[in-house]
């Protein structure tokens, strides 16, 4: 099925990328993105679901497309949807498979030990020609580790914002004033049952806010989450630590205590204040003047 926001040449590192521009501008044509599509549930509420559900609300409310937060029964979460309008009472908020029961998309949002245990429920309660959509590539990689398989008569597809969900909301929020502010997305179609999948995953990331939306798989996508975000935001900092610890310890003659409290200072104090501040040159500029 065509595209129906079309794309943009992007070059980049001598390669074309064909990207989906987003913006407030493009809004007209959600309606056509999800055809087909009357109720979002939204499972989880941790850091995507607030912003996703809210952005999305927003989005969506002329269209007449409800967003319904799913959550576990007796969930502490309940509480904390209200205070953003999302109840019992009026019909947007319930317990978690009946949401799903219910639902044409269905996003899953819930943490990845959450996934792991709740899939197959979440799976099976889904309506034929129904679409689940993820946040996060995890949940692929969990199934090739166990031998599981999707559904063959749903829609499988991802929208991955490029930033934690207190920044979806706030640069979403933005937008309002700033055609195009908002956190970039990459795409992914999966598995397309009914042939919209493509244009279902694109609303959602325009409806969000997502300025540029890049295609990718969810195979990429949880690749690259073990290399960048557990490798090097994980590992890379374990190894600055260490490298300072012992750079204290046999050039600048400090006992251990004092080495690992410089070490620890440096980058939960003056890294962070530097770089919060006056970006990454600064760290430079600072190592040159303490001698280290």
């Amino acid at each position: 099925m065509k595209n129906v926001f079309g794309t943009k040449p992007i070059k980049l590192a001598g390669t074309t990328e064909e990207v989906v521009v987003g913006g407030r501008d493009r809004f007209p044509l959600l309606g056509e993105a999800l055809k087909g599509v009357k109720k979002i549930g939204v499972l989880g509420w941790s850091s995507q679901g607030p912003a996703q559900a809210q952005n999305l609300r927003d989005s969506l409310e002329h269209l007449g497309i409800k967003v319904v937060i799913g959550l576990r029964k007796n969930s502490k979460s309940f509480a904390e949807t209200a205070k953003v309008g999302f109840t019992v009472d009026n019909g947007t908020a319930g317990e978690m498979l009946d949401v799903v029961r219910d639902s044409d998309l269905v996003l899953c949002l819930i943490s990845d030990a959450a996934m792991t245990h709740e899939f197959e429920n979440i799976q099976r309660a889904m309506k034929p020609g129904s679409t689940i959509g993820l946040s996060h590539g995890f949940l692929l990689g969990h199934m090739k580790n166990i031998g599981a398989k999707f559904r063959n008569d749903i829609n499988v597809v991802g929208v991955c914002p490029k930033g934690m969900g207190p920044s979806v909301r706030r640069l979403y929020e933005q937008g309002r004033d700033v055609n195009g502010a908002g956190i970039n997305s990459s795409y992914a179609v999966e598995q397309d049952a009914t042939g919209n999948a493509r244009n279902i995953a694109l609303g959602w990331a325009i409806a969000i806010g997502s300025p540029y939306v890049f295609e990718t798989t969810l195979e990429m996508e949880y690749r690259s989450d073990i290399f960048g975000e557990r490798a090097i935001l994980l590992g890379a900092v374990w190894g600055v630590a260490e490298a300072m610890n012992n750079h204290f310890i046999t050039d600048k003659n400090m006992n251990h205590g004092e080495a690992f409290a410089k070490s620890a200072m440096s980058i939960t104090g003056p890294i962070s204040e530097a770089i919060s501040q006056d970006g990454l040159v600064e760290i430079a500029r600072s190592a040159r003047r303490s001698g280290t």
